[in-house]
């Protein structure tokens, strides 16, 4: 994968990150290192994670990975979501819930329903991030993050003036290599119009239904210097239907060239991967994008969409401006 670099924090990472959110701990160790492995192979050195996600095992399977490439990767934790160790007949239970989604992908719904229960948000405080970080440095076996991001931050955290002064603290102290903030565009937003010093980088949700974010930095004079990082690229189930669906029809329209309508094809999960991808990095305010990769069939899909895309720039931009007048209506 190619490398880019993010802002002016000395980082650099893949345009292509691994989404560790939904894979590790809920896919089971052995299948997750498996995941990260081939990711590894393919080129993807830039992982992202949190204290919350895997129902809290997701940093300790990345650091038992990363023994021995640490120098090589990048990795981004967060902090202010909270995981409740859940009693041992439910972490003994986890591998049905598995079996059980496989069997039933209905029931993903009710799994997941049962698991946000497991969690806290909203934990941003000055105590919970020396906690945190402690915590995410030991379970990740290194004594550096170089991203860390305040999870799903609300835009009233960005007043905490004693828990921003604690962020730049653990930057000086080369705990971390620059701080940022993981939240929605109204948060981004207020990020950018206070830019508090020791935020450098914003992560935050972007799909083919709203690219809200990435057009906001785009424009705001406060964003010089600043990295951005995509995350949810496929906006969940529902949106995955939906544009597939709104593909189809651009496919079908009479006035599309038949080379691009050949290329569209059945928007298969390739092709659905491919523009998905692309469309998002082809902003110039995205430095990486970051998709939950489930499976290895997942990893692969995407890994060819960055690296052999079938479709050129122009057709991408075409895409782009199609969707958004078909939004408009």
């Amino acid at each position: 994968m190619r490398s880019t670099q993010i802002g002016n924090s000395g980082i650099s990472c893949s345009t292509l990150g691994f989404g560790c959110s939904a894979l590790l701990g809920r896919s089971g160790r052995r299948a997750s290192l498996r995941a990260l492995a081939a990711a590894w192979e393919a080129g993807i050195t830039f992982y992202d994670t949190a204290r919350a996600y895997g129902y809290g095992e997701s940093e300790a399977i990345l650091g038992e990975f990363l023994a021995g490439r640490r120098e090589k990767a990048v990795i981004a934790t967060k902090f202010g979501i909270t995981p409740v160790r859940p009693p041992l007949w439910k972490r003994l239970a986890k591998p049905a819930a598995r079996a059980l989604i496989a069997l039933a992908p209905s029931m993903r719904a009710a799994v997941r329903k049962q698991a946000g229960r497991q969690f806290v948000e909203g934990q941003f405080s000055v105590p919970v991030l020396t906690q945190s970080i402690h915590l995410s440095l030991r379970k990740l076996r290194t004594d550096y993050v170089d991203l860390l991001f305040l999870h799903a931050a609300p835009a009233s955290v960005l007043q905490q003036d004693d828990l921003l002064d604690a962020m730049e603290r653990l930057v000086d102290s080369g705990k971390v290599r620059a701080a940022g903030i993981s939240a929605d565009t109204a948060s981004i937003r207020a990020a950018l119009d206070r830019k508090p010093s020791p935020l450098r980088v914003l992560q935050f949700p972007c799909n083919l239904f709203d690219f809200s974010a990435p057009e906001l930095i785009a424009a705001h004079p406060n964003s010089s210097g600043m990295g951005a990082i995509a995350n949810h690229p496929f906006g969940g189930v529902t949106r995955v239907r939906q544009s597939r669906e709104i593909l189809a029809g651009i496919a079908a329209a009479p006035e599309v060239e038949p080379g691009l309508r050949e290329k569209l094809g059945s928007v298969d999960d390739g092709v659905l991967a491919d523009v998905v991808l692309n469309m998002i990095l082809s902003r110039s305010s995205i430095n990486a994008v970051v998709p939950a990769m489930m499976r290895l069939d997942h990893l692969a899909r995407n890994v060819a969409a960055i690296t052999a895309s079938r479709f050129t720039l122009d057709e991408i931009n075409l895409l782009r401006n199609r969707i958004s007048d078909l939004q408009s209506l």
